[in-house]
């Protein structure tokens, strides 16, 4: 028999809706849940006696992150499980179509990620298969990735030294949980301590910054821009990514200690000082740094041209440094060093196809030339727009256009810097061999395209 594997990510399903003047925390937004809705339905009829359909949710399917009371990692189950039931009620539409796609007899395996550690404690993970209800279903957690013949699958962040999980300290919380006792003290990622310390302090302001993923160094330049004084928080954040991140790798890019920490780079610590600059420049005492002010404030206070140019050349020279780090350009046939390693390892282990996610960049990279690639299934949670010539290097012009970005951000008129571009990895295989596998845009039912080389235009202007 056939199978058909479709892989989706990085739902973050959750968050509260704007209201009461605050602003939604949710990035997967009613319109991205009821596309959602759609493509698991699309999914399901596919299911034939002839070819079996199996759909893999390769992590962050929920985000814990986004639900009050915030917290980098909810240790009580109870809480846990009441902030999971508070999502699911919030997104009914999105789990009704799962448990009609497991009634057809379709397969659905759940990975882990790195904002739905909370899925693996015993409250939580008992909730979600009690909601699914009964079917071909499976939840993978501590620390496995999937495999389903020459096809490995997993969420990526195990590469990403701001957002590895202690798999080994989760399962020491997890055994305390299930017998009533108090959990034991887990260190949550630097990633996870800068959503909470850091993105969600300032979303009010900023109601775009949490759609900036993944939380790692190529973050830090633009918060500093945005709010300078968000640095401040930064200081008590980057020694614990420092100690997270002081392990070796082997030549093939993984890991090696037992706990599966990815390792610094130099480019990181270039990205911190930058960032420190871009805040307060040659400030030494970072107490100064509470009286900047952001970049929303500069701009209404500006005097001259001269004043905001200034502010444009920061916030250009800013998100430049993401582009180069981590954006590569929105380039779907370019992949940073830090997850292609590990991908290339794989594929000389003999793997055919290597799915990641977490990123929110759909990719597609080929690796060798036996037929080997890399596939990255995106995100369906709102992405922002960039202006095309801060990604070209254009820097007059990118200034140029990111003036109308910061004429927004002061309005709080940013509707058209969010993008709903939803994608997945579509694999067919049979016991012997992968027939095919790609990503592609899902635009509705009959609206299926594969997603082109070359740069995503979708979310530049």
């Amino acid at each position: 028999m056939k199978t058909i594997l479709f892989v989706i990510s990085d739902l973050h399903l959750g968050g509260a809706p704007a209201g009461n003047g605050k602003p939604s925390f949710q990035m997967c937004s009613p319109a991205g849940r009821t596309r959602l809705a759609e493509f698991i339905e699309y999914a399901r009829k596919q299911q034939q006696p002839d070819q079996d359909v199996h759909l893999v949710i390769n992590g962050d399917i929920v985000d814990f992150l986004a639900e009050e009371e915030f917290a980098a990692f909810t240790d009580s189950d109870s809480k846990a499980k009441a902030k999971l039931e508070r999502i699911i009620t919030n997104t009914q539409e999105v789990w009704k179509s799962l448990e009609s796609f497991l009634r057809s007899g379709a397969k659905l395996t759940m990975l882990l990620g790195n904002h739905d550690v909370e899925l693996s404690l015993p409250g939580p993970r008992r909730v979600l298969l009690e909601q699914l209800g009964p079917g071909r279903v499976e939840f993978i957690y501590d620390n496995q990735a999937f495999v389903e013949g020459l096809v490995l699958i997993e969420h990526g962040n195990r590469y990403d030294s701001w957002n590895v999980i202690s798999h080994d300290a989760l399962r020491e919380v997890r055994s305390a949980l299930s017998r009533g006792e108090n959990a034991p003290a887990y260190e949550c990622p630097a990633g996870s301590l800068m959503v909470i310390n850091i993105m969600n302090k300032i979303k009010g302001r900023f109601p775009f910054v949490d759609l900036l993923k993944p939380e790692d160094a190529g973050l830090l330049p633009l918060l500093a821009v945005l709010e300078p004084s968000s640095m401040k928080e930064l200081s008590k954040i980057i020694p614990l990514w420092r100690k997270q991140s002081q392990v070796q790798f082997d030549d093939a890019g993984i890991p090696v200690d037992l706990a599966n920490i990815a390792a610094a780079t130099s480019q990181d610590e270039q990205l911190i000082t930058l960032a420190q600059e871009l805040a307060y420049g040659d400030v030494a005492n970072i107490g100064f740094v509470d009286d900047m002010k952001s970049i929303a404030e500069l701009w209404q206070l500006a005097r001259s041209k001269d004043d905001r140019e200034l502010q444009l050349k920061r916030l250009y020279v800013a998100l430049r440094a993401r582009a180069e780090s981590t954006w590569q350009t929105f380039d779907v046939n370019r992949e940073t060093d830090q997850f292609i390693k590990p991908v290339k390892a794989a594929a000389e282990r003999g793997f055919k196809v290597v799915v990641f996610g977490h990123t929110h960049l759909v990719k597609r990279v080929p690796l060798d030339q036996q037929g080997a690639v890399y596939l990255n299934s995106g995100t369906w949670a709102d992405l922002m727009q960039v202006p095309d010539a801060v990604l070209s290097g254009d820097e007059a012009e990118g200034k140029k256009q990111l003036e109308k970005f910061v004429s927004d951000l002061v309005a709080n008129k940013l509707e058209n810097w969010r993008r709903l571009v939803p994608t997945f990895a579509r694999i067919e295989l049979n016991a012997a061999a992968v027939i095919a596998a790609d990503v592609y845009f899902f635009d509705g039912p009959n609206q299926v395209q594969r997603v082109p080389d070359g740069r995503l235009t979708r979310l530049v202007n």
